[in-house]
């Protein structure tokens, strides 16, 4: 049986109910040692990848102590890969690549599909691991993940159901801290965050230009810029 198709931007589509990256997209993202779940999106950061292997955690187990346990028991993520309101001039990530791009809620992926796509997409690419020296034991602790860093590659508050999102990972046994980094041009969704109860145990929001007018040549975002 086929499904109807529909293009969403360059890199996704809308396909039957639910909108995907694009194939095409998916596997440049996988070439780059990504995972790709639908519209979500997971990566092993250089820090997990150093804590698997016997070496040092990132900044935030030393200050927040998050990812308990070290840093190969965080799960970096996005929930809406390739998809950001901003074009900034200084983003790691490939700007050039992303859409933007906003439909009714019922088009995405429900928390649960997120969650357990991304999770399994995290197994594919820790299975390398399991034959280095360090690697067995930690490969272990790295499938029982106790942070969730909601950031990677796309505006993470772009997910209609973030709130929802953030409160099921938050629920699973062994979470015990959730990041959200976010550019800030999406308030409606952190304040829905608040009035749903549903605040990461620490919120990162961009504010990386002293005024408008170079908010405009740094962050370059791509509508509301009035409200910017």
């Amino acid at each position: 049986m086929s499904c109807e198709v529909e293009a969403l931007g360059r890199y996704h589509l809308l396909e039957g109910p639910r909108i995907k990256i694009r194939a095409s997209a998916g596997r440049a993202l996988i070439e780059r040692h990504y995972g790709v779940a639908g519209h979500a999106a997971v990566e092993l950061c250089k820090w997990t990848k150093d804590a698997l292997e016997g070496g040092k955690s990132c900044y935030k187990v030393k200050f927040y102590n998050a990812p308990a346990g070290g840093s190969h028991r965080c799960v970096e993520m996005s929930p809406v890969g390739l998809i950001c309101s901003n074009r900034c001039v200084y983003c790691w990530r490939p700007t050039e690549e992303f859409d933007v791009f906003q439909l009714d809620e019922r088009f995405y992926m429900e928390p649960e599909e997120v969650v357990k796509g991304v999770l399994e997409e995290r197994r594919r690419l820790l299975s390398g691991y399991w034959g280095h020296p360090q690697g067995r034991r930690r490969v272990k602790e790295a499938l029982d993940p106790t942070h969730w860093a909601i950031s990677l590659s796309g505006e993470p508050t772009m997910y209609p159901k973030l709130p929802q999102l953030i409160k099921l990972v938050k629920s699973l046994p062994s979470t015990k801290s959730v990041f959200l980094v976010t550019n800030g041009q999406h308030p409606e969704m952190l304040r829905r965050l608040i009035e749903e109860d549903a605040l990461p145990t620490q919120l990162y929001l961009s504010t990386n230009a002293p005024n408008k007018e170079l908010y405009y040549r740094i962050n370059v975002p791509v509508y509301n810029k009035e409200d910017a």
